[in-house]
């Protein structure tokens, strides 16, 4: 059971499991990948008490975690697949996350915490993990992200990349109105279309833009008309940069 849990919340952590059969720990599923750190991780779960937070907080700190999912010419030729963890796996946010973080960096996320579930629609500003899932009707814009049915088991989600999504930032109201907020928050945060542009890139990837970068933001914005700053921060929204953890 303790190995169970290990790769799950390794799966997670990484976007791929030590063993990638996560619902066959069988002769018939996967080997693990590294066994002797699966057997750790769960000899530190049971000494743990069973906490998930200690194992979490064990993993995230640990220099596989923190490091970069760059590829290098040597870990490509010794494992190219990735089976070792010598880097991050460069993976895109999960549906509920997709959702938070644009709640977060327009500044409309509602930190309350438990109650109860609500439908998800434009009113609904609490976090995902609260949300009323209908086991029949299941949530478009959670589904177009690959959210699993709630009919059925789901051992690992699939991860799909779509017209559709794109299409999605381009036309969702909730985008639009998240971008809307995302550029009066802006406005009140920072003096001036540079100061802004820098705001933002901290906001949404936590670093300063380039100097190329900078330039294209004070040319779009020069040519954007009253919206010009809705769309910008709609631009940014709907960047890989911003849906992607690297």
């Amino acid at each position: 059971a303790a190995r169970v849990i290990v790769n799950r919340v390794w799966l997670h952590l990484f976007g791929e499991a030590l063993v990638r059969t996560p619902g066959n720990f069988g002769a018939t599923g996967d080997r693990p990948s590294n066994p002797m750190l699966l057997d750790y991780l769960a000899v530190r779960l049971r000494q743990q008490n069973w906490s998930l937070k200690s194992l979490i907080r064990e993993i995230v700190l640990s220099d596989t975690y923190q490091a970069s999912a760059d590829e290098t010419p040597q870990a490509l030729a010794t494992d190219p697949g990735n089976r070792l963890f010598g880097r991050q796996n460069r993976r895109r946010l999960e549906a509920e996350a997709i959702r938070d973080a644009i709640l977060a960096v327009s500044g409309c996320l509602d930190p309350a915490v438990g109650g109860p579930s609500q439908p998800l629609g434009p009113d609904n500003l609490r976090r995902t993990v609260y949300a009323r899932i209908g086991r029949f009707r299941q949530e478009e814009t959670l589904s177009l992200f690959d959210f699993p049915s709630a009919t059925v088991t789901s051992e690992k989600r699939s991860v799909t990349n779509v017209p559709l999504q794109r299409l999605f930032f381009l036309n969702s109201d909730f985008v639009l109105q998240r971008a809307q907020a995302l550029a009066e928050r802006l406005h009140v945060s920072a003096p001036g279309d540079e100061g802004r542009i820098r705001a933002a890139y901290r906001l949404l990837f936590g670093r300063a833009p380039t100097s190329d970068e900078q330039k294209l933001g004070l040319i779009f914005l020069a040519a954007g008309g009253s919206e010009a700053w809705r769309d910008y921060a709609q631009v940014l929204i709907s960047s890989n940069e911003f849906l992607f953890v690297e």
